[in-house]
């Protein structure tokens, strides 16, 4: 009996000890994640000097990508979370992949050393969000499905961890 006791008490704390895990893991994905969307976003104003001699109705083209760097400049100032900010993000990686398709049209631009090499940035940070996107994701998942097993026995009443919504 005693035994049995000592087993449970052992399981419970290595089960505690790596949900805790998965939780932080889940906690330093979303900041470097956020982090790596926010060095993107920062290139925004280099494309767009870059391109600016070369693109008719530049401002016209810009405008929206703008609008959405200013919009999650202010839900980084209330410290928004990245469910919350990836609606924004995936509108900014849209309206980037369009001006990345109009300057690809423009010989000049696809020349110039300075607009390749952001060019270049811009994809390698969005390779690096999505590959940490699709690990986020998976750490959510498995952490849902170990608060899920918490949540039908009885150790849901001492450990008080809710379920992650996931982007």
């Amino acid at each position: 009996m005693i035994y049995a006791i000592i087993l449970s008490v052992i399981i419970l704390f290595w089960y505690i000890l790596f949900l805790l895990f998965i939780k932080n893991k889940i906690s330093k994905l979303e900041k470097f994640i956020l982090q790596k969307f926010k060095e993107k976003n920062n290139l925004i104003p280099s494309i767009y000097e870059v391109t600016k001699k070369h693109i008719n109705k530049h401002e016209e083209i810009f405008n929206e990508i703008l609008i959405l760097k200013n919009k999650d400049y202010s839900e980084s100032l209330y410290l928004f979370n990245l469910l919350e900010r990836s609606r924004t993000y995936k509108l900014i990686h849209k309206e980037f992949d369009f001006i990345l398709r109009v300057c690809s049209k423009h010989n000049k631009l696809e020349k110039n050393d300075k607009f390749t090499m952001i060019k270049e940035e811009i994809i390698d940070k969005s390779h690096c969000v999505w590959e940490n996107i699709i690990k986020y994701k998976k750490a959510v998942k498995i952490f849902n499905k170990l608060i899920n097993i918490k949540n039908i026995t009885i150790v849901w009443l001492l450990i008080p961890i809710n379920k992650i919504n996931s982007i």
